[in-house]
């Protein structure tokens, strides 16, 4: 058996690398690598559609794949503000545009 970090001949049983140190038991072999990078998919419709979404798959993937929870967090995070700043100047422009016409029946 050879160690996974360095490459050296171990033992099978050996929990440790003589040669590097790292704990031989966690690289098992019937793990399969996880693809640790961002869902473009989930990155577009946390930022137009669904901000919330976003937010869920950080607590989701966060353990076992944090380059796309922080990746899925962050557009979130964005959606959110994108749509903050968009409620915001929509209401504005209803008040101004309420305040130019001159026969509304809420003013004397």
């Amino acid at each position: 058996m050879y160690c996974p970090n360095c490459g050296t001949d171990i033992d099978k049983n050996a929990e440790v690398c003589v040669n590097c140190g790292v704990n031989v038991l966690k690289f098992n072999s019937q793990t399969v690598p996880v693809d640790d990078r961002s869902n473009i998919w989930v990155n577009l419709l946390s930022l137009c559609c669904f901000p919330l979404l976003g937010i869920i798959m950080f607590f989701v993937w966060k353990e076992k794949q944090p380059k796309a929870a922080k990746s899925a967090l962050i557009f979130g995070l964005i959606g959110i503000g994108i749509s903050i700043i968009f409620s915001i100047i929509m209401f504005v422009l209803g008040f101004a545009a309420e305040m130019m016409n001159n026969d509304s029946y809420y003013y004397y």
